[in-house]
């Protein structure tokens, strides 16, 4: 069985060359960073519905991620708001090409680790759902991991992050 794929966040840790990428992309008005926290990655900000705004996003470094022998994706997080908060995977980066994601949302204050089967990734097309389910072949070639926050709603946020797990 192949090793996990491992994002392990926090001081000391190797936390990479992750980057912001937000709706000021296209013009929207929403801001966010990311910094060590402790034992995890902290991912906060303010999302602005302005300019045609409303997305935050925080991206691996580009890569050649093989996820096609992982069944399940696991993320140990907390935050301050219930707001649903997506894992995104792309295959291919121009913003205009399908993306494939999950949703996830804290159920209160404290740490929380949630286990999605791959199988229930989404792909969507700029934020729209195209299809139920992930093609396993496409899973190969990925080129980035990451999170995202487009739920269509203003104000503050802060996502922390322990580690995000492929097995």
């Amino acid at each position: 069985m192949k090793d996990p794929l491992l994002f392990d966040f926090g001081v000391g840790k190797n936390f990479g060359s992750w980057t912001i990428v937000n709706d000021g992309v296209m013009g929207g008005l929403s801001q966010s960073k990311a910094s060590l926290d402790a034992d995890a990655l902290l991912f906060a900000g303010n999302v602005s519905l302005k300019n045609n705004g409303g997305f935050v996003s925080l991206r691996s470094p580009l890569g050649s991620y093989d996820l096609s022998s992982y069944r399940h994706c696991e993320i140990r997080f907390k935050s301050d708001t219930q707001r649903k908060f997506e894992v995104l995977i792309e295959k291919e980066t121009p913003f205009y090409l399908p993306k494939f994601r999950v949703k996830f949302a804290a159920k209160g204050k404290d740490w929380e680790t949630v286990t999605i089967p791959l199988r229930d990734f989404e792909v969507s097309r700029m934020g729209a759902t195209i299809q139920k389910g992930i093609d396993p072949e496409v899973l190969k070639e990925i080129q980035r991991i990451g999170f995202i926050l487009a739920d269509k709603q203003e104000g503050t946020f802060n996502l922390w992050i322990d580690y995000l797990k492929f097995y």
